[in-house]
């Protein structure tokens, strides 16, 4: 690790990691309502939602595997400076998978939790390169949301996730409470896509 390598993390460590962790719950218990993160700046190819949502749910205690543009050593050196998370090889030993759209090419074998421990699985942030609520924005991918704590239904219009993660957002393949929850971040947009969801494309 070097001086020059790392980053400010928090300005507030204490204040700024609760602030920000009470918006990630916000949009956890309201899927699809979308909230400003910006308690830290960018950090390379990170946005400023995608560093403070891992800043607020990380620490020593959890792993974390990067997308092959996001494996970088100034990215490595600042989140375990700052964080503590170790970083691994393999997405299927992560609890923590922190991907730009497109390059987590798979899904399998990431954990999903057990049935008495649900919440010992993988929660995906995703870094979009747009990201806007609602339903009127035609060139973009718009996703029809219901279930827990979303009044009737609710509309989120995103660049394309990939592939694989749309895949599993429209079968959701995972027996119930198992599965993953999604963190959806552009800029310093947040929104998320918990496994409880239905998810619809429009």
């Amino acid at each position: 690790m070097t001086d020059s390598q790392l980053q400010k993390g928090f300005e507030q460590p204490v204040r700024d990691a609760q602030q920000a962790f009470r918006q990630i719950l916000k949009v956890m218990s309201e899927p699809g309502v979308m909230r400003t993160l910006d308690h830290a700046g960018a950090l390379a190819e990170l946005s400023p939602a995608a560093l403070t949502t891992l800043l607020s749910l990380m620490d020593q205690t959890t792993s974390l595997w990067l997308s092959p543009s996001l494996n970088t050593d100034p990215i490595r050196t600042n989140l375990s400076f700052h964080a503590g998370a170790p970083c691994v090889n393999d997405p299927t030993d992560a609890d923590f998978v922190m991907a730009r759209a497109g390059e987590l090419c798979s899904l399998e074998g990431l954990k999903i939790g057990e049935p008495e421990y649900p919440d010992r699985s993988c929660t995906l942030v995703i870094q979009l390169d747009q990201l806007e609520a609602g339903d009127d924005q035609p060139d973009l991918l718009t996703l029809k949301l219901s279930g827990p704590g979303i009044p009737g239904q609710r509309m989120l219009s995103l660049s394309h996730p990939g592939e694989a993660l749309l895949a599993y957002l429209l079968e959701r393949p995972d027996p119930f409470p198992q599965g993953l929850d999604l963190i959806l971040v552009n800029g310093t947009r947040v929104a998320a896509i918990p496994r409880t969801t239905h998810v619809e494309v429009i």
